[in-house]
């Protein structure tokens, strides 16, 4: 199993019916499940709800309890007691799921391998510059990951499925923006990720952020699945960022949530160690030694 094969693996519009249903009416037996979800009916493909609560089963979204299907703890709690409030959290959940360690053991397997299609594909993507990264078409991002890989057993996206599953995937999970062209920005992914990368502090050293936020989202910069990723790559199309400077997608990121007054990224200190923000052109915005969470009158 993976996630980026859609036509054999689910897709994540089939998963938003599975949960608003079980949010609604509880645990139900799988046949029953199905059928509340449209099952039988001339207009929905039986298969896609059959893989997708497969799929979705298997990486942990979903738990078979006897003859009863139901969503699995802690993201039961997580999502809540009302459909239209689960449909909206339902895209961090399904980002913890497929960025968990256990559905990433199997990472450089071409089958079999759970979700790390997926994280090797955000983290490819997430390297490169997203200035001149052209993502209008699957043989122009096969170009570049072609001068890119030297290893063509570890491509990450291989085929046209597999990049049109990515660009899905990456919109719904809050790491790119939809259009004629994707646009990738991993910004909602990082926002929805503070709470848990700031807990109950509001200011972090910049490197103590960088490091919590790989933790958080391993396909950032530093992160485990991003440093396999990047281990790779070869070739002059793709250089690392030197130390002590972002990706540009993560600065994008950074840049965004600091407009949007959601972060303030500081420069407390010229002695003090940070990081610098890269913008167009590997040209850097700003340093900044710290980062510091903004919380409104109700602390969100």
């Amino acid at each position: 199993m993976s996630i980026l094969n859609m036509p054999s693996d689910g897709l994540f519009n089939v998963a938003v019916v599975l949960v608003r249903a079980l949010v609604r009416f509880g645990p139900r037996p799988r046949d029953e499940l199905l059928l509340s979800c449209g099952f039988g009916v001339d207009a929905i493909d039986p298969a896609q709800l059959t893989r997708t609560l497969n799929r979705w089963t298997e990486l942990g979204l979903f738990a078979a309890e006897g003859a009863m299907v139901t969503l699995r703890e802690p993201y039961r709690a997580e999502l809540g007691k009302a459909p239209d409030i689960a449909e909206r959290r339902l895209p961090k959940v399904m980002r913890m799921i497929a960025l968990a360690p256990e559905n990433n053991l199997r990472f450089w397997e071409a089958e079999e391998n759970k979700s790390a299609d997926l994280s090797r594909g955000l983290s490819w993507i997430l390297a490169q510059d997203v200035y001149t990264l052209d993502t209008g078409s699957h043989s122009k991002i096969q170009a570049l990951e072609a001068k890119q890989v030297a290893d063509k057993s570890r491509c990450m996206l291989q085929n046209d499925t597999r990049w049109n599953g990515l660009r899905t995937w990456m919109i719904y999970l809050g790491f790119a923006r939809g259009g004629p062209q994707v646009t990738v920005d991993p910004t909602h992914a990082l926002r929805e990720a503070l709470p848990d990368i700031f807990g109950d502090e509001r200011v972090l050293p910049a490197r103590v952020f960088v490091d919590r936020v790989a933790q958080a989202l391993p396909v950032f910069d530093s992160g485990a699945y991003r440093r396999q990723v990047e281990g790779t790559l070869t070739g002059p199309s793709w250089t690392p960022p030197p130390d002590g400077m972002l990706s540009t997608s993560f600065s994008r990121a950074i840049k965004r949530l600091d407009h949007e007054g959601l972060v303030a990224a500081e420069q407390r200190s010229d002695t003090e160690d940070g990081v610098s923000l890269v913008g167009a052109n590997q040209r850097r915005w700003r340093r900044m030694t710290h980062v510091r969470r903004i919380l409104d009158d109700k602390g969100e």
